[in-house]
């Protein structure tokens, strides 16, 4: 039986700026490290919104590359009573390492290893042909991964999700949401659905126990706008807030409709 009082532990590991992986993968190419973009690291910004809503007990760990150091609007919501700022390591562990410290002036204890499989992915982030991820001293910083102190299980919650029907994360999720469990995420695919990867917003939410409020949205397209609107508008009264309307627009509504009352 899953325990309700369990710490929910995340691993996040932010690999590309944008939401958009064709602007993200332009960025990393061109070594652009700008981040005054308006969509910069948004889908993190949503999750780490929904993390320190979450009424139950939580704990981030974000893992970080060159091309995705926190900006202010990130680094803002990280609070350290939930959130704790890793090294995803592309090229480079120590260097990469005091750039992070120095820029979000946090320290770091932890790091993970961004790999890539393919070739051109390898071309992109400076690395020889077949060099799959970079090699890290034995010396380093501590490792994030099973084995790592209280991490017994990873389960990577976007790669059960792009299961059908979400099948194997709610499964997943029941019989592991414990304190030795970790779910693993990349925010890009937040709302996104990729050949491995899918959709995981609405079994994280699920699982923080946040945004109740957009679960009963009704959600049409008309053209190139999304339009939400409650199924149930006529039995109570609608005052949407700016949090809300913030809300709508992270997730990609254009217009919300209400039944506007005397």
């Amino acid at each position: 039986m899953a325990n309700e009082e369990a710490m929910i532990n995340l691993r996040i590991d932010v690999d590309y700026p944008y939401p958009s992986r064709a602007k993200s993968f332009l960025s990393v190419a061109l070594r652009i490290r700008k981040r005054k973009s308006h969509d910069y690291l948004k889908n993190a910004r949503i999750i780490a919104k929904m993390i320190n809503e979450s009424p139950k007990q939580v704990m981030a760990y974000w893992f970080f590359t060159p091309y995705t150091i926190p900006d202010k609007k990130l680094l803002d919501l990280l609070n350290p009573e939930r959130h704790e700022v890793g090294l995803h390591v592309a090229t480079n562990p120590y260097r990469e390492w005091k750039i992070l410290e120095n820029e979000t002036n946090r320290k770091v204890n932890y790091y993970t290893i961004h790999g890539t499989e393919s070739m051109l992915a390898q071309l992109l982030w400076g690395r020889k042909i077949g060099e799959k991820q970079a090699k890290v001293p034995p010396d380093f910083l501590e490792k994030f991964d099973v084995g790592h102190r209280f991490i017994k299980y990873m389960f990577m919650l976007d790669y059960l999700c792009c299961e059908p029907g979400l099948k194997g994360a709610k499964e997943a999720i029941g019989r592991y949401n414990e304190n030795e469990a970790v779910w693993s995420v990349h925010p890009e695919w937040l709302f996104k659905k990729g050949k491995k990867r899918g959709p995981f917003y609405q079994v994280l939410k699920s699982l923080l126990g946040v945004d109740s409020e957009l679960g009963t949205l009704k959600i049409r397209t008309r053209g190139f706008a999304k339009i939400a609107s409650y199924n149930t508008e006529w039995e109570k009264n609608i005052i949407p807030k700016d949090d809300f309307i913030q809300k709508l627009s992270e997730r990609g509504i254009d217009v919300f409709t209400f039944l506007e009352r005397k």
